[in-house]
Order: structure tokens, then sequence, then C-alpha cells
């Protein structure tokens, strides 16, 4: 699969892009030294080649009182349209797991 981390970063923008959506699950403090010594793999985002296309795996945190079904929709449409769109692949898939629900977010 060309370019593995772009297509992986363009799926963590897409996410992070719905305010619904509190964080992946996992990553902890490990994951953040990981993360800060550019060791970047990202437990919560898994994507396969397949002959049909790229499978797209992703778990996700949402805040409480979200609308999970419409916001899952919402992330895989999204997913799918980028990835088509700017990497010029196809995807067979696109599953949004939710691991789990954070309180809501402060309005401030």
């Amino acid at each position: 699969m060309n370019d593995d981390i772009n297509i992986i970063g363009l799926i963590e923008k897409d996410i992070f892009s719905f305010s619904e959506v509190s964080r992946f699950p996992g990553v902890g403090f490990t994951g953040n030294i990981q993360n800060m010594l550019g060791a970047h793999q990202n437990p919560g985002v898994k994507v396969t080649e397949e002959d049909e296309g790229l499978i797209v795996n992703c778990e996700i945190i949402v805040y409480f009182g979200v609308n999970i079904p419409q916001l899952c929709y919402d992330i895989q449409t999204r997913i799918k349209n980028d990835i088509e769109k700017t990497a010029g692949m196809p995807v067979k898939a696109v599953n949004i797991r939710v691991e789990g629900i954070d309180k809501a977010k402060d309005p401030s």
C-alpha cells in the first residue's frame, strides 16, 4: 500500500473533525512517548489492503449523549470519500467501533 502514514493521518484528521469524538482508546502514557519520539503508531486505526479495496478499522471513544449510529455513519462516509478522492484508492469497507464513552466535554 502506498504511503500508509499519510492515509492513517488523513483518517485521523477525518475522525477528529467531529467534535463528538473524544479520543482513541488505549494510547496512554507509553503511546504518547512513542509519538513524541517519532514512532507514530495509532492503535485506534488499522488499514488493510485487499483486491477489492482498502478496509479501514477504527476504534474511538465518544462523548456522552452522542447519536452513535449517526456519528459512525458520518465518519464512515467522510473517510471513504476522502481516501477515494485524495489517495485515488477504492475503499471496500470502513468499520467504526465505539470502545467507550467519556463524560461530556466542558462547554468552555
